[in-house]
This record gives structure tokens, C-alpha cells and sequence, in this order.
């Protein structure tokens, strides 16, 4: 290879390197419409928090089970927070929230209300479903005291939205 056709070839790699602009990437965390986090929290002690022995959640006419976690567990023990999904095509998700403890199932059943909002991400990302002023409403309790929306805007998957009380 003579030295003219390598520094031409180098031209060449920068200048296709430098053509990438941001917006042609799209990171995963970018991307993503986040999930509603909720902490569980001592009713009596708010500042403690407090896990569930066993906990599931299952959206109302849903028959499988809402992923918990980011590794998509649809079950966890002993747990004190979950990030689960809520509805992008409509304004309103319903979930049951099913506790398992000393061998009995405890289903309590809570309301998430919010405003949708598109976000333009990039051109390599395209749009993501924010959601603007949250509310919960708990509808029976059998387990469950009080249901505290901590962060009304759900725009990321690090802040704590929601804190339910037991």
C-alpha cells in the first residue's frame, strides 16, 4: 500500500466518523418511556422503609402479571421498591396489588391517574410518553393505609414517584 492510498483511506475513516451526528444515536436509557417507582414505606414511621413479604402486581383485566423490576420479574420477596410500566394509550392504569403473608393473600387495588405527554428524544430515538401530574387512589384496603404521590411528574426511571404506605 503506497502512502497516498493510506492517507486517503484515513481520510476517509475520519470524515465517516465525523459525519455521526447525536442525533444518529440512540442510547437505551434515552429511549425509554419510564416507569411509575413506587417505595414502600412504614404507615406508622413514613421516613422507615418497610418491604413486602411477598408482593405481585396484576393490572386490571390483565391475566399476566406486571414486570417489577428491570429484569422483568413479575414476583419479588421482601421487597421495598418496584418500577412498573403505566398505560401510554390511555390516561388511566389500574393495577391490584396482591401481599402475601403468613399464607394468606391480601389484594388491594389502586387507581394511577395522569395527563400523556409526547417527548421528541432525537431523530435516532424518535418519541417517548412522559406522564404529568400523577394520582393515585387506593379503592379498598385490606393491606395498604395510604397511597402518597411523592413526584407528579414521571419523566425518568431514578426518581421515587409514589410511596405507598403499610
Amino acid at each position: 500500500m503506497s502512502k497516498e492510498s493510506f492517507w486517503v483511506l484515513v481520510i476517509f475513516f475520519f470524515a465517516g466518523i465525523s459525519s455521526c451526528e447525536k442525533d444518529d444515536l440512540c442510547t437505551p436509557d434515552q429511549a425509554v418511556t419510564p416507569r411509575l417507582i413506587i417505595q414502600f414505606k412504614d404507615q406508622f414511621n413514613p421516613l422507615m422503609a418497610k418491604a413486602v413479604p411477598s408482593l405481585q402486581v396484576r393490572e386490571i383485566g390483565a391475566t399476566d402479571f406486571a414486570p417489577l423490576n428491570d429484569s422483568g420479574a413479575t414476583m419479588l420477596s421482601e421487597v421495598d421498591s418496584i418500577a412498573i410500566p403505566l398505560r401510554t394509550n390511555d390516561q388511566l392504569t389500574s393495577y391490584d396489588f396482591l401481599r402475601r403473608e403468613d399464607g394468606n393473600l391480601d389484594t388491594d387495588n389502586i387507581d394511577f391517574t395522569y395527563e400523556l405527554n409526547e417527548e421528541y428524544v432525537s431523530r435516532a430515538c424518535g418519541f417517548r410518553v412522559v406522564y404529568e401530574n400523577l394520582n393515585g387512589i387506593l379503592n379498598n384496603s385490606t393491606w395498604i393505609s395510604s397511597v402518597v404521590v411523592v413526584e407528579p411528574q414521571v419523566t425518568n426511571n431514578t426518581d421515587i414517584h409514589v410511596e405507598i404506605r403499610h
